[in-house]
């Protein structure tokens, strides 16, 4: 089930919570499987059935929060590559820049899957259970993955209904957009958006957290992610677009 309601916080700026269920997300083995390499990897049988058990318990350890604001957009600043969104100047760098420049509006979003995953596999390290403990952890990665290209889906499929494109999402922290700005783009959010937390060096708490922003206007685009021109070599989108070989569990391609 996906949802959403809207209310407005006291500068009128509509937002939107928008309620995912894990069971829309349709998590396979193959998913988890894929981000432990970019090769082809062996895997005993008894994994399988970890992350097959892992999978059994994802309704009650994986509690999707999610929603974003809509904010009017300004690029039409040359100094310093900044970019004014709501009454917030980003320094979101070139590549971001060029992507969103064509944007009227920005869909500025959070989600999260709490923190009970990331509890749940420090328990299983703590237990003496570090195979365990690992597969929770890239289940929960995955997990946030989805449901925030979920919630992407759903800001396009709404904007559609006005006759607008989106763009892709970005991040600060990724493709030269320093993570500093998250203390920005969170004074975007009402308190406590989505029960996320920022700490003073900007990381997220639960750490199982996504949050940046997407261009909407009639004028702008979906593309490739420029992962060329980005010196970040682990990033997810990265992972996206380099073609992987299968994983193998016990001779059996995924």
């Amino acid at each position: 089930m996906i949802n959403s309601a809207a209310i407005r916080v006291g500068n009128g700026t509509p937002v939107f919570n928008v309620k995912i269920d894990v069971n829309n997300l349709k998590i396979s083995i193959k998913d988890v499987c894929s981000r432990m390499s970019n090769g082809t990897q062996s895997l005993d049988a008894h994994f399988y059935e970890i992350i097959n058990e892992i999978f059994a318990h994802l309704s009650e350890k994986c509690r999707i929060r999610a929603g974003y604001v809509i904010c009017p957009a300004d690029f039409n600043l040359t100094s310093n590559r900044k970019s004014k969104v709501g009454n917030i100047h980003f320094n979101m760098g070139k590549i971001v820049t060029s992507q969103l420049k064509n944007a009227v509006q920005m869909a500025v979003f959070a989600c999260t899957i709490g923190p009970d995953m990331e509890n749940w596999s420090r328990h299983s390290m703590e237990q003496d259970n570090p195979a365990e403990s690992y597969l929770i952890d890239r289940t929960a990665s995955v997990l946030t993955e989805k449901a925030v290209d979920y919630l992407h889906e759903y800001i396009g499929g709404e904007m559609a209904k006005q006759n607008l494109l989106i763009t892709n999402r970005y991040s600060p922290g990724y493709c030269d957009w320093p993570v500093s700005d998250q203390h920005l783009l969170f004074s975007l959010f009402p308190h406590n958006f989505c029960g996320i937390r920022l700490n003073a060096s900007a990381l997220m708490h639960p750490i199982k957290s996504v949050s940046g922003v997407i261009g909407i206007g009639p004028d702008v685009e979906f593309k490739e992610y420029m992962c060329n021109r980005c010196r970040i070599k682990e990033c997810t989108y990265r992972r996206k677009h380099v073609k992987n070989t299968n994983t193998i569990i016990r001779g059996i391609a995924l």
